[in-house]
């Protein structure tokens, strides 16, 4: 029996593929996408909600909520969450005023 592959679809469901058909069906995709253009810029740093909250001017307590309620991007490492600046910033920018 072969190896078996689970991949997620986006509506939830897992589909079981063959080792060789994702190998496949995994080098059919990247051919298509064609190599990478140049090296990816290096991510901007993570950054914790008390530092956040100095750079913005609002409270941390603020800051914690509207993560945990999903108004503003959050990195979930471990039981903390981390931000990035210009993600916050952006979706700041796009709530009405």
């Amino acid at each position: 029996m072969s190896e078996r592959v689970l991949v997620s679809l986006p509506d939830g469901r897992w589909l079981a593929l063959s080792r060789e058909a994702f190998d496949a069906a995994l080098a059919e995709g990247t051919a298509a996408i064609g190599p990478p253009a140049a090296v990816a810029a290096p991510e901007e740093p993570l950054v914790e909600a008390a530092e956040l909250a100095a750079v913005l001017k609002l409270p941390q307590t603020w800051i914690e909520q509207a993560a945990r309620a999903g108004r503003i991007p959050a990195v979930k490492a471990g039981r903390w969450r981390r931000f990035r600046r210009s993600d916050v910033e952006r979706a700041l920018q796009a709530v009405p005023p």
